[in-house]
């Protein structure tokens, strides 16, 4: 879990996990310099939770990508869950997908379904709900072929899932993985880095209930923004990515080289057409 001043929706989430029908063997909470009242709540938290909670504050705040390369880097265990601050887990999370890793060995990546929450804790509805693959198809109306080979819908120009807090990997994959190619998300990086190598599997339960609001680091809630202000806020976005260098162009050539030089064994030999497409583009 990465933390960053979320201390209003903090207790809901740490709380979600207290109350997992399966308990997590630990809790890795790197809190990126938080000036308010996170470390109070995430210190009561590992003071009395049953399993074993490790507390880590970064001397300066390195951005969310950053921190999340620092907390996986720390977890020990096979399985790593990746977690945001604002979220509620649904009391079956772990138990499920910790169950289909134990099922079938050779998948290396688990994601699943999910709900909207506002800030208030109730449902929301997008203008444009989230559909899945190129047939633009919502999670229940996914033919089985393609939830137990979810490669087909997850790489494909219209997907959905890729928020870390909805996916789970075996930590055998930490060498490859890090360090995160930043000026992207970690989730996104995660999911096509691993995707030409594992196998994914796709649980349409609604694991996850997704927190939407106005301090969104991904600032998903676009109806609190004018039109004007996205683009802005998109140009400032991309010329910054340009100037340091973190452009697709650059995310993809990285993906290729960490794959050649890690020796993982190819299984989508398409993923990798597929991004050596994009590079080519450039």
């Amino acid at each position: 879990m990465c933390t960053y001043n979320g201390e209003r929706f903090l207790q809901q989430q740490l709380d979600s996990i207290l109350n997992q029908s399966r308990a997590p063997d630990e809790l890795i909470i790197c809190d990126d310099s938080s000036t308010d009242k996170s470390l109070e709540i995430i210190k009561e938290f590992a003071n009395s939770a049953p399993f074993k909670v490790k507390v880590y504050r970064n001397k300066i705040n390195l951005g969310y990508v950053k921190n999340f390369d620092l907390a996986i880097s720390l977890c020990s265990k096979d399985i790593i869950f990746l977690c945001d601050q604002d979220d509620i887990w649904a009391p079956s999370k772990l138990l499920e997908m910790i169950g289909t890793f134990d099922t079938e060995p050779d998948v290396g990546m688990v994601l699943h379904n999910y709900n909207w929450i506002d800030e208030y804790s109730c449902l929301h509805y997008p203008k444009l709900p989230d559909t899945y693959g190129n047939l633009k198809l919502s999670a229940s109306n996914l033919p089985e072929e393609i939830r137990s080979n979810s490669v087909q819908i997850f790489m494909a120009p219209y997907p959905r899932a890729w928020c870390g807090c909805m996916m789970a990997f075996r930590s055998h994959f930490k060498n490859i993985i890090l360090p995160i190619f930043p000026g992207k998300g970690h989730d996104d990086w995660v999911l096509k880095l691993l995707g030409p190598i594992t196998h994914v599997r796709f649980i349409t339960s609604e694991l996850v209930s997704y927190r939407v609001h106005a301090t969104n680091t991904n600032r998903r809630d676009l109806d609190k923004r004018t039109i004007g202000e996205l683009l802005i806020g998109r140009y400032i976005k991309k010329l910054k990515l340009i100037l340091n260098g973190h452009t697709k162009y650059g995310f993809y050539r990285e993906i290729l080289r960490r794959l050649t030089k890690s020796g993982h064994t190819v299984i989508y030999r398409e993923l990798l057409i597929s991004y050596k497409r994009w590079c080519s583009r450039f």
